[in-house]
């Protein structure tokens, strides 16, 4: 059945991202002159480009990651992305994996979790300390967890209004 409720509509309740997600894992440090040239995604703290930062070939000394979210650490702190496709993590970004996520409810968390990098700046970066204190307020089911079926179906009114204009 499909739920027709606007966010307004729904219960809401604070849930800590490390209740959401079940890997929370910053990429791994890569310098500059070890970066060899290459055609996977190099995702880092730029607000540009959905993070990307350029593409490389490196396959050892690296993090991939692929269907999560990332979250800028430093940089654009804050800054949250979904990624359908593989990449590398540097360390500036942290990836958010729930294997049971589709597309839609991550995109309903990543807007969300945008408001997170209003507390932090180029001085106050997310360490992985404070991620794992940051929590968000999402729809909750009667059974007091998220709502993901409300998220994916939310999502899906979005990209059907958005597919019509």
């Amino acid at each position: 059945m499909t739920d027709f409720r606007e966010l307004d509509e729904v219960k809401w309740k604070e849930y800590f991202l490390t209740d959401i997600f079940e890997t929370i894992k910053r990429g791994k440090r890569l310098k500059k002159s070890d970066h060899i040239s290459g055609n996977i995604p190099y995702i880092s703290s730029t607000k540009m480009n959905n993070g990307c930062d350029g593409f490389l070939g490196n396959q050892k000394g690296v993090r991939k990651f692929r269907n999560c979210l990332t979250i800028a650490n430093s940089g654009s702190v804050g800054s949250v992305f979904y990624h359908d496709y593989q990449f590398i993590a540097s360390d500036h970004v942290t990836a958010l994996v729930n294997s049971k996520l589709t597309k839609q409810q991550y995109l309903f968390i990543a807007s969300r979790m945008s408001k997170i990098g209003e507390k932090y700046s180029f001085n106050r970066e997310m360490n992985d300390e404070r991620i794992q204190r940051e929590k968000i307020q999402l729809p909750v089911g009667i059974n007091g967890q998220p709502d993901y079926d409300y998220m994916e179906q939310y999502m899906k009114r979005m990209e059907n209004k958005v597919i019509k204009k």
